[in-house]
Formats: C-alpha cells, sequence, structure tokens
C-alpha cells in the first residue's frame, strides 16, 4: 500500500529535571520551554546541547512557545534558537502529513450535521457548492458508520453514496467543495489510491497523432493529485526518473526510458488537487492496461507562519529578521513621489527548490503597515523586484498620510518550507 515518508522525532523521557522545574511536578509546557531556553545559555558547553535537546524532546507542540530572537539575544542561543525552531517545524509538518481520523456513527441526519462533525475532528472543511452550478442540494438524510476511517476513505465514501464528487476550484484556501455528481457508478473508484493526506486518481487518458504530415504520436495520462483541505502545499514535484510506469506484460511505458529532471506544477491559492500530465511511451494495441505506474512525489509545504517586524522605519536601512529557515531583509522604507515603498528581500536558507520558479506562495504573504493603536494600513500595489535560486525581492507600496517613525511593517512568511516525499502505487488502468 502506498505510504508517506515522515521523519518522527523521538526524544528521551523527560526524566531529568533541572532546579528551575523541579518546583512543579507537571510543569506547563510553556514553563518547561522558557526554563529550558533560558539554559541555552549556560556556561558549560554540556548544559547547553543538554537544554537544546530537552526542547526537542517536548516535540513540535513547543514551538509555540519558543522566545522570540531580539538584537539582545547572545549568538550562540539564537543559532541554538534558530536550529530548534527548523528542527520542530519539520516535525510538525510531519506530523501535519499524516492523515486525519473519523469516528461517527449517525442514521438519517442532514448532511450539514456530517460535514459539522468532520470539520470538528479533522479541521478539513468541505463546503456545498451545487448552488453556484445552478444544482439543487435535496434534503436527503445521510447515515455512515465510521470507527477511526482515513479523511480520504470517509469522504469519498460519502460522496459515492449521496452523489456527490468533489470540485477542486472554489478559489477558496483550505476548502473542500463539492458539487452534484454528473453520471458514473455509485461504486466507490477502483483507480483511486490514498497516500495518508494525499489522493491520487486517474482522470483521463488520451493518445494522438499528428496528421499534419510530422508523423508524430503520442499518449498522456492525466494524474489528479488532492490533499486534505487543512493543509496547503506550495509545489508538487514528480521526479520522472523516480517512475515505474509497466503494461501487463511488464513493458516500460516510461518514455524514453529514464528522464532527468521532473514534473513541477505550482500550486494556485484556492485550489484543492493539482492535475499532471504524464507523458507515456511504447504504447500500442497489444497494450491493455497500466498495470502499475509507482513513483515518488515530493510536495513542498509551508511551515508555521511567523510575524516579522521592523520599526523606525524613517531610518530603517538593510534591516534583517530570520525565522527558522526563512530570512527577511528591509532594505529600506522609502518615499517615491506620493507613494512609501517597503523594498524587503526574501530568502530561503534550505535548499528546497521552493523559489526555483515557484514564487506563487510569497506573492500571497501578507504585509502592511501598523499604526501605535494597532490599526492596520494595507499595501496599495505590489511588484516582484528581483529573483534568484534561493532569493527574492519585493517592493510594497503604500499610501501613508503620517510620519513614517509612527509606523511598523510587519511581514508575514512561512517560517521554513518543508520538502515530503510521498510514494504511491496505481494498479490496473485500463488503456484506450
Amino acid at each position: 500500500m502506498a505510504a508517506l515518508r515522515t521523519v518522527v522525532w523521538v526524544g528521551l523521557a523527560f526524566a531529568l529535571v533541572c532546579p528551575a522545574l523541579a518546583q512543579d511536578s507537571d510543569p506547563s509546557l510553556s514553563e518547561q520551554v522558557a526554563a529550558w531556553s533560558r539554559r541555552l545559555d549556560s556556561d558549560t558547553l554540556e548544559e547547553r546541547e543538554r537544554a537544546e535537546q530537552k526542547i526537542l524532546d517536548l516535540g513540535h507542540k513547543a514551538l509555540d512557545h519558543l522566545p522570540m530572537v531580539e538584537p539582545s539575544t547572545p549568538a550562540e542561543t539564537k543559532a541554538r534558537l534558530q536550529r530548534i525552531r527548523t528542527i520542530l517545524e519539520k516535525a510538525r509538518a510531519d506530523n501535519a502529513a499524516k492523515a486525519s481520523h473519523i469516528t461517527l456513527s449517525v442514521k438519517d441526519v442532514p448532511l450539514a450535521d456530517v460535514l459539522g462533525a468532520i470539520e470538528e475532528q479533522t479541521e478539513n472543511k468541505l463546503i456545498d457548492y451545487r448552488s453556484n452550478f445552478g444544482q439543487r442540494a435535496d434534503q436527503s438524510k445521510v447515515t455512515v458508520e465510521w470507527d477511526n476511517v482515513p479523511f480520504w476513505e470517509a469522504v469519498d465514501q460519502l460522496f459515492t453514496e449521496n452523489s456527490l464528487e468533489a470540485y477542486h476550484y472554489a478559489g477558496q484556501p483550505n476548502v473542500l467543495a463539492f458539487v452534484a455528481r454528473a453520471s458514473g457508478s455509485d461504486k466507490p473508484n477502483p483507480l483511486v489510491r490514498v497516500s495518508e493526506i494525499f489522493r491520487f486518481q486517474p482522470t483521463r487518458i488520451e493518445s494522438f497523432m499528428d496528421l499534419t504530415g510530422a508523423n508524430q504520436r503520442g499518449t498522456f495520462m492525466n494524474l489528479q493529485v488532492a490533499w486534505e483541505p487543512r493543509v496547503e502545499p506550495i509545489v508538487i514535484k514528480l521526479p520522472l526518473d523516480q517512475l515505474t510506469i509497466e503494461d501487463e506484460t511488464g513493458k516500460s511505458l516510461v518514455l524514453g526510458g529514464e528522464q532527468p529532471g521532473s514534473l513541477d506544477t505550482e500550486v494556485l491559492q484556492g485550489v484543492s488537487a493539482v492535475d499532471i500530465q504524464l507523458p507515456l511511451g511504447g504504447v500500442d494495441r497489444k497494450s491493455q492496461k497500466i498495470a502499475k505506474l509507482k513513483g515518488e512525489m515530493i510536495a513542498l509545504m509551508p511551515g508555521r507562519v511567523e510575524t516579522f517586524m521592523f520599526d523606525k522605519l524613517d531610518t530603517a536601512r538593510n534591516v534583517k529578521d530570520t525565522r527558522g529557515a526563512i530570512e527577511v531583509v528591509l532594505e529600506a522604507f522609502r518615499q517615491n513621489g506620493d507613494i512609501w515603498e517597503a523594498s524587503i528581500m526574501l530568502r530561503v536558507l534550505n535548499e528546497q527548490g521552493a523559489l526555483e520558479s515557484h514564487r506563487g506562495w510569497v506573492y500571497n504573504n501578507e504585509a502592511y503597515l501598523q499604526g501605535p493603536n494597532g490599526e492596520r494600513i494595507d499595501f496599495a500595489g505590489f511588484e516582484e523586484t528581483y529573483r534568484d535560486v534561493d532569493t527574492v525581492g519585493m517592493s510594497y507600496k503604500f499610501v501613508l498620510e503620517r510620519d513614517p517613525s509612527e509606523v511598523q511593517f510587519v511581514y508575514r512568511s512561512p517560517a521554513s518550507i518543508i520538502s515530503l516525499p510521498v510514494s504511491f502505487e496505481l494498479t490496473d488502468i485500463p488503456l484506450p
């Protein structure tokens, strides 16, 4: 069965408690993180390393309680905190990449009640999109019997039994929309495979022949990759040299043998699936089906969103702030006619290819000015000013009717980009 490989950070039992923690037999997570964080600047290397490991042992939930890195933070403490954030971001992403499960037993209840229970248990929101297509949302009752059932298994069953199907292009983040099924069987699709939070479905195979004289022909398969809507991948990468495609005789259908590179698909905001077009080779009339399609997909996932804040804008020049694997530099805040421009550089410090021709996620990052009373001033426009393999420059335009020294520039971005390898295998896909 297909499986998603994740990295699990397993720590030692929290058995040795420092004096600062010994006063409380069951200290809260925030207290534990605070106590060990103070020891990241201890006098001995042994104690500093022990403190770092103890925070890692607390798991990814410790992320929410780590102290902020300030200009006055000692250099070694800063380095250790950044390393801790990077590791725990990875652990959090790995945990999020595990399938959600649903336990629910109801009979003849409104569909909305079942959708509410799914969202409550999994944080996956499903929305009825039938009215958007002029479809009638009937008031039929729903019966389900789920005992720790994975999300996609439950949703596929719900949709199949109630003549529904997913609509992946609702334009809203973190939702899975559905509409009335146009046609098809009332039985589960045998071609669908699930790998933790990801769902793989071959949706179309086309063969063509060029009749203009070029004498070219070929076959393409459309592979749809969906994910639980509580997560938002940035890029889906399908390395071609990891693909195995064979017909029922064992003949390879990989175009041209082993191919370098990968098929990379950037995920647009507001979609819950992508379609990858796979070129096939060696398909002839003797081939009746794709007996095996096996590969390893790589999903680039955003880590926890962090807030980067810059003040003293009237004099700020090349002010740097680093959170996890993301570095943001405010180059300057300058007036240009009636417009003020905040020029920043965003750099990804790990080599995940998150900026290598895939920058949509950067354009979706929040950027605004904040006044002394917390009032928010949104930008009037932005433009890209620089691009490199690991760096992108942005200029945000603001209409500002007060002195720049009175406001802060606020920028929100994922603190890391995580690479998740996902293995999958599909079988018995009929060929035209």
